[in-house]
């Protein structure tokens, strides 16, 4: 346990600068390593790597180890290419002052980075002064990208889910959407929603009680049920009511993704409602381009990679910007496929690039796979 906490320290005393190759493309990662806040004592009394995550310093320790791997896949090819590494969290000051070094600056082809929100605007106002693109990969947030064209935003908004619920239904001749929620409830998800579905004039039904929402099921044809529901208590008793109240056929139950990781879901529900998920990642570790980087990080850092601690994250979006970044920045001539992401960007009228492609999931065997629609 011990030599893998220090395989990751020794990651957290080199990382400025990081270089491949000499100048041609640069790029600058501001990422939260808060090494101010690194405490040694601490960290030498961590007995497992889970308890790493409660360590401010190693929380992004992952994204930057997966975009390290990336990075020497294209130092093998001896590719022209510099990189930049700051420690950037919530220190405003020590944000725009490295911003404002206009020397610094003016080498920079493309910003990864920030994380965080208010950091995150204030380093997109300079992107835009300084026409350097910039790339957000965790926010769901739309306002980053409304009127900034040289943003690059990674998580699809929540207002592309009912757009791909409505796909998704339109390849059942005979269905029916029905959203467990109250219509009167003001939440955004329910919103959401309803605001889309009203203004496509797409038929819905909104039921807040689950006994009152299996009566309303359809035999013999495709009963699609979100679940807008946050808490757990409402969503067990819609499963339970589901169970004994249609056929797997006629079902298709969209769960919160949180439900699967509470421990009070009942797993043996899971096929029997036929349950899927929308997520902002997904794995396939039957993938060969998955096991490959599974292997290269592992041997590396003497630790598995996973979505929790951003290693997937980070080797995705560095490796997909490098593409676009040696391929003059054209979007349609990036052919990679990332591992953790699905990426399809469309162009905001009078903004920045927000990608589109929803990832929806679901659970077949007890494991998680790409539902395919």
């Amino acid at each position: 346990m011990k030599k893998h906490i220090f395989f990751l320290i020794l990651i957290l005393l080199v990382l400025l600068p990081y270089s491949v190759g000499a100048k041609e493309k640069t790029i600058l990662f501001l990422i939260p390593f808060y090494s101010q806040s690194y405490n040694s004592q601490q960290v030498a009394s961590i007995r497992e790597y889970e308890d790493l995550a409660a360590v401010k310093s190693f929380q992004l320790m992952g994204f930057w180890a997966g975009a390290q791997v990336a990075l020497e896949e294209y130092n093998q090819k001896n590719t022209n290419l510099k990189v930049i590494v700051r420690d950037v969290s919530d220190n405003e000051l020590k944000l725009r002052a490295l911003l404002e070094d206009r020397e610094l600056m003016s080498q920079v082809d493309l910003i990864i980075g920030p994380f965080f929100s208010r950091p995150f605007a204030i380093a997109a106002r300079y992107a835009k002064e300084y026409g350097i693109p910039i790339v957000n990969p965790f926010t769901n947030r739309t306002d980053f990208v409304a009127s900034n064209e040289y943003v690059y935003k990674l998580i699809p908004s929540m207002e592309a889910r009912p757009a791909t619920l409505t796909f998704i239904a339109d390849q059942f001749p005979k269905h029916q959407i029905i959203l467990y929620a109250d219509s009167n409830l003001r939440s955004r998800n329910v919103e959401i929603y309803t605001n889309y579905f009203k203004e496509k004039k797409i038929p819905y039904k909104c039921i807040p009680s689950s006994k009152t929402l299996v009566k309303e099921l359809i035999p013999g044809q495709k009963n699609i049920v979100l679940s807008l529901q946050e808490e757990t208590a409402p969503n067990m008793m819609l499963s339970r009511e589901l169970v004994y109240g249609v056929k797997p056929d006629d079902l298709l139950f969209i769960m919160p993704e949180s439900m699967l990781k509470s421990n009070t879901v009942e797993v043996e529900y899971f096929s029997t409602l036929n349950v899927h998920f929308f997520s902002d990642y997904y794995v396939d570790n039957s993938n060969e381009q998955t096991q490959v980087f599974v292997h290269n990080y592992t041997e590396r850092f003497k630790t598995p990679p996973t979505l929790e601690n951003f290693a997937f994250q980070g080797y995705d979006v560095t490796r997909f910007f490098v593409e676009w970044l040696l391929n003059d920045k054209d979007l349609d001539l990036v052919k990679i496929e990332p591992i953790a992401y699905r990426l399809s960007f469309d162009k905001v009228p009078n903004g920045g690039y927000e990608n589109v492609n929803v990832q929806f999931l679901e659970v077949r065997d007890n494991e998680i796979h790409s539902a395919g629609y």
